[in-house]
């Protein structure tokens, strides 16, 4: 017989986004015992459309993430997706006002963020020096390419990644990888070897940037992977838990 869950608190929070509150959802188990870990996924920030197959592909791995997590003893915090007209700046306030909201529900936990594929670069230009103890980069490009250029940014790669080009362009103009060294003292850099969307160079990239920085930063390359980590989403899960244990108890 499979041992029993323990119950899961779910909490609504509110953060303001675009001029309105907008709904995330806290779940935690009965006694928490690892990081508050916010999952930032492209539909919240960006509004991505989940029809995209690489955007439901990373989704889907967030949302066996998150149980996965509460399993081993996190709180988990995932905005929910919602219409607005996006620009970067408002995406960045947004995340900042997120990530001060789940900070307030859980006093006394360290806070940990993941970013899955585009809102990793988004998480680092605005989550600096909010007190933030690890950082995991999922799938992330390098969008400093397309500062100042959206017209740089292939067609191919905004059809997959599901961000309008001039708000990644934006970003990239706010050198993300220089910034994100100001996120945590402490960063997981996980990506696909066979990811067709966002080329290994960018996660190789990511992570000497980091490091460069002084961050205590770790690659894991999950072999046979895509950009959504399929077909070995369990090794990048695991890998994930791992990093997040270690001296969080």
């Amino acid at each position: 017989m499979a041992p029993k869950k323990s119950p899961t608190r779910h909490e609504r929070l509110e953060y303001q986004a675009f001029g309105e509150p907008r709904p995330a959802e806290l779940r935690s188990p009965s006694k928490p015992s690892g990081d508050l870990v916010v999952i930032l996924a492209g539909d919240a920030m960006f509004g991505i459309e989940l029809e995209r197959p690489a955007a439901r592909g990373l989704v889907e791995f967030g949302d066996r993430l998150a149980e996965a997590l509460l399993d081993d003893g996190h709180a988990v915090v995932r905005p929910a997706g919602f219409d607005a007209v996006r620009d970067a700046a408002g995406c960045i306030d947004a995340t900042r006002n997120l990530l001060t909201a789940a900070r307030r529900s859980t006093e006394g936990h360290q806070c940990s963020v993941v970013g899955l594929s585009a809102t990793a670069p988004l998480l680092a230009v605005a989550t600096a020096e909010l007190d933030v103890r690890s950082f995991v980069l999922v799938s992330p490009p390098i969008l400093e390419t397309y500062g100042n250029r959206p017209e740089r940014m292939e067609l191919a790669l905004a059809e997959a990644l599901g961000v309008p080009a001039e708000i990644a362009a934006e970003i990239g103009t706010l050198n993300p990888m220089q910034v994100g060294g100001e996120v945590a003292e402490r960063a997981l850099v996980v990506h696909g070897a066979a990811d067709t969307v966002v080329p290994a160079a960018d996660a190789i990239g990511w992570r000497a940037s980091l490091a460069a920085s002084g961050v205590g930063a770790g690659r894991l390359e999950v072999a046979f992977a895509e950009h959504d980590l399929e077909p070995s989403a369990d090794v990048a899960i695991d890998g994930i838990l791992t990093f997040l244990g270690r001296e969080a108890r």
